[in-house]
């Protein structure tokens, strides 16, 4: 039991998500860095078919994913939403005389990929319940979620973009060839396809012409409503680099420069390769696994100019959507030409990104970076609080007590 100076910290993981084995990594890579001197974190694991759960057997990446036989040592629980500033689970009926005690929280740390978790749906449902909440707001979750929506908020801010459609899933069928053709006349071959509302490289493909582009459909469809199409960048380099707020100061993190194979990162190299069944990482200066095994390089030489330009484009895309958290912004380049573009910002990046603030200058560690954004969100929380009764006098049209 946490002492009565400790914060109980709340770490979501998994979730209703194509991204749900990811988003089951980082939870355990974050919930055994947090400072345990300070805070007191479980796990709340949110399953595919949407139930939540605690229990410490959670809490090992070996638990995954629980079984009937493991669920039975678990507790099934719900959010409950009337206890304003503060998180209340309260386990659901399990039989005559099976209720269990509540268990309550002072903050939320999501650690969601993708769907139902990174998209603002979570961080709404937090607003809702009224309790503090690690991360992007609902609404900037929501909007960098969507790759389309972050492009259009984006535009004006001479932040370089590739350009872009969209193609919306149909009620039956396939869009046509000629409509695609149509579609993409400003964009041309080759080109990538993938969806707009997930992350982590699923459903991304390359197409060489219409009929390839009709091809890659039916998979994205499968897992989101909308595609997009974006011409495909020749000698591609990659720079990603995470962005946070210390001391009032927006701040950004090291760059790095992932290596490499082939034109498109597949999905099981970037978050699997080397993993070893371990939980991941456990406070700063941890070794590196799943995900943070690629091969990377940090703080790679970079053109004239180029440092600068991420990190300006990085922090006004932060400060656009009145950032929060650690998001990731990931950028595009040519190698050849040098030109570069903003790909996309991701809410809630894998691991949190910590090794980019290992190496920044100076450094953060993992423990360290969690414990400022467990801050960041009870200070948000308390800021934001209206008064018990938030009707001016002079709009209340109905007798107080």
């Amino acid at each position: 039991m946490a002492s009565r100076n400790e914060t109980r910290v709340a770490v979501f993981l998994g979730g209703r998500s194509p991204e749900h084995d990811v988003s089951v990594i980082t939870g355990l890579q974050a919930l055994k860095a947090v400072d345990q001197q300070r805070f007191d974190p479980f796990p709340v694991y949110v399953s595919p078919r949407g139930r939540w759960f605690v229990g410490e057997p959670l809490g090992e990446r070996r638990n995954y994913l629980p079984d009937a036989r493991l669920e039975s040592e678990l507790t099934e629980v719900t959010l409950a939403l009337g206890e304003p500033g503060r998180g209340v689970l309260v386990p659901k009926r399990s039989g005559l005389f099976g209720r269990r005690a509540t268990v309550e929280f002072d903050v939320a740390l999501p650690a969601f990929h993708g769907l139902g978790g990174e998209d603002g749906q979570m961080q709404g449902l937090f607003e809702t319940a009224n309790l503090p909440y690690v991360g992007m707001r609902t609404m900037a979750s929501a909007l960098l979620m969507d790759k389309a929506a972050t492009k259009r908020l984006l535009r004006g801010l001479d932040i370089p973009l590739l350009p872009y459609a969209v193609v919306t899933r149909p009620s039956s069928g396939l869009p046509s060839a000629e409509a695609l053709r149509a579609l993409i006349s400003g964009i041309g071959f080759p080109c990538i396809v993938k969806p707009v509302h997930l992350g982590s490289s699923i459903g991304v493909g390359k197409a060489n012409d219409v009929e390839e582009i009709r091809a890659l459909l039916p998979m994205i469809f499968r897992l989101d409503r909308q595609a997009m199409i974006e011409p495909f960048v020749p000698n591609l380099v990659e720079y990603n680099l995470a962005v946070t707020r210390v001391g009032g100061t927006v701040r950004a993190s090291a760059i790095e420069r992932p290596k490499r194979a082939e034109d498109l990162l597949d999905f099981r190299q970037k978050y699997l390769s080397g993993g070893d069944g371990k939980s991941g990482a456990k406070g700063d200066g941890a070794a590196s696994q799943g995900m943070l095994s690629l091969t990377r390089d940090i703080n790679p030489p970079l053109a004239v100019g180029l440092e600068a330009d991420l990190r300006r484009w990085a922090i006004a895309a932060f400060e656009a959507v009145d950032g929060t958290g650690a998001p990731r912004v990931d950028f595009y380049c040519n190698e050849a030409t040098g030109e570069t573009w903003l790909n996309e910002v991701n809410p809630i990046p894998g691991s949190f990104g910590y090794f980019l603030w290992e190496a920044a200058d100076p450094p953060l560690g993992f423990t360290a970076l969690l414990s400022l954004l467990i801050d960041e969100a009870v200070a948000r929380h308390r800021e934001s609080q209206l008064p018990d009764d938030p009707v001016p006098a002079e709009a209340r049209l109905l007798r107080r007590p």
